[in-house]
Parts: structure tokens; sequence; C-alpha cells
């Protein structure tokens, strides 16, 4: 017999947000330097179902420098004892008043479960010389 037969729900939604114009070019995130903070877990945890990177600029035609997004898993809010959770490639877009900018989605499946007293950070590998990069999670706090 399980222990819970009874479903686990999020209370409160999650969209923390964060963005990054210069790189961090550590992987193992042992300078914190140009990376962020991206959430703090709720005092019961959170619950991670996406992050998305989006390239954003001040004029629809700029176009993002090709770089990697990584998320890490920390102990403190400061990046102590970090770990690399996930990567993904930004490949370089130009935009139009027709095409699409940059956009790229992480999953988590099944989602990812910060426990209480862990950090979220992120970083980008390659400093955006035109606009940024918007990194937002979807998820809930338990």
């Amino acid at each position: 017999m399980p222990a819970n037969p009874n479903p686990i729900f999020t209370l409160t939604p999650e969209n923390a947000r964060v963005r990054l114009t210069t790189a961090n070019t550590t992987r193992d995130l042992s300078s914190t330097t140009n990376a962020a903070l991206l959430l703090t877990a709720a005092a019961n945890g959170t619950r991670i179902d996406t992050i998305e990177f989006n390239h954003v600029a001040a004029t629809q035609t700029q176009a993002s420098i090709a770089a990697v997004g990584r998320i890490w898993i920390c102990d403190s809010a400061i990046g102590g004892n970090p770990r690399l959770k996930r990567e993904i490639a930004l490949t370089a877009v130009t935009p139009s008043a027709t095409a699409i900018g940059a956009t790229f989605l992480m999953t988590f499946s099944p989602p990812l479960v910060l426990n209480t007293g862990e950090f979220l950070w992120a970083g980008i590998s390659a400093t955006q010389t035109s606009g940024a990069y918007d990194v937002i999670v979807s998820g809930g706090d338990f």
C-alpha cells in the first residue's frame, strides 16, 4: 500500500524570471559572475515543468548570438555547491517582421522538484551583443 494515496498538487504558480546579457564561461559555476539566481525553492518545495530561453532585443531584426544556456541546482543563494542540471543549445537566429526570434524550451518530464533550501541558477555561455535572453521558469510551489 502506498504511503500517500492522494495526488499532490502545487499550491502557488511559479513564474520566476531573469534577463541574461553577458557570458558566464564556467560549466561548473565555479564563478557566479554573470550568472543569475533564477529561483529559490518554496518552504515546502517547488515543481518545475519547463524553463524557456527567449532572445529579446530593442528591434525586431536584432539577431541572437549562438550560445549554450545552462541551469544549475545549488544549496545556497550565493551559488554554493553547484551541480549542472541541464544545458541547451541556443542557436543564432535573425528575426524579422515575419520570422520569430530565438526561443528554446527545456521540458522536465518527470518534473524537476527542488527541495526547501535549494536554488536554481541560470547562465549563458556567450555575451549577446544585441539583446539578451529572458529565462523563465514555469511550475509551482507546494
